[in-house]
């Protein structure tokens, strides 16, 4: 039986190539037609003082979900707001719809927490080089005056990182998406192959 499904897998194999390029043209495709942007990345360190009584474990563990929790605060209306008063900021880049802003600014801020460490990235993504720059600089700013304000004033943060913009257009990844549509394309015609066989 399993030779049976094999051989018509592979008699078949036409179908299967077509299909896989058909869903990477079309991913490629839906790709070319979102706006391309730039990215920037700023590194944060947070630490905090003392914290005696704690193992070196538990201090980790609590620095890396205080970083976590903040990650969160980002995507806040509040947090938004203090970091486009900060100036130097396109405002106009974000619709005035609140629906649509709030994706808009989940869409354009990415956030990634080292495991085992304080260390967190701050992407920032923009059709404008300069504004993925100064977006990425305004947040990571915002995020370390205001840290002691939640967490108490034993956090701190840190800036260990100049921003690092982006050379070449980092969103949409045309290499991710086509590969993800080939993928789909090569699983959908193995199971109408498959599928029709049984």
């Amino acid at each position: 039986m399993t030779s049976n499904l094999l051989r018509t897998f592979l008699n078949s194999w036409r179908l299967v190539v077509l299909c896989a390029l058909a869903g990477l043209i079309l991913a490629v495709g839906f790709s070319l037609i979102q706006p391309l942007r730039y990215s920037s990345t700023v590194s944060l360190l947070i630490t905090q003082t003392n914290i005696t009584g704690l193992d070196p474990y538990t201090a980790v563990k609590s620095t890396e979900r205080i970083a976590q929790n903040l990650s969160e605060v980002i995507y806040t209306t509040s947090f938004f707001n203090a970091v486009m008063a900060r100036g130097e900021i396109d405002q106009a880049y974000f619709p005035e719809d609140e629906i649509s802003k709030r994706s808009k600014w989940r869409n354009t801020i990415e956030t990634a927490v080292t495991p085992g460490t304080g260390v967190m990235k701050i992407i920032a993504y923009h059709t404008s080089r300069s504004q993925a720059t100064q977006l990425s600089v305004r947040v990571a700013q915002e995020i370390a005056d205001l840290a002691p304000n939640y967490f108490g004033y034993s956090v701190r943060v840190q800036i260990i990182d100049d921003p690092l913009p982006s050379r070449f257009f980092a969103k949409p990844d045309f290499v991710r998406n086509g590969s993800f549509g080939a993928l789909v394309g090569f699983l959908l015609a193995s199971a109408w192959i498959l599928g029709k066989k049984r």
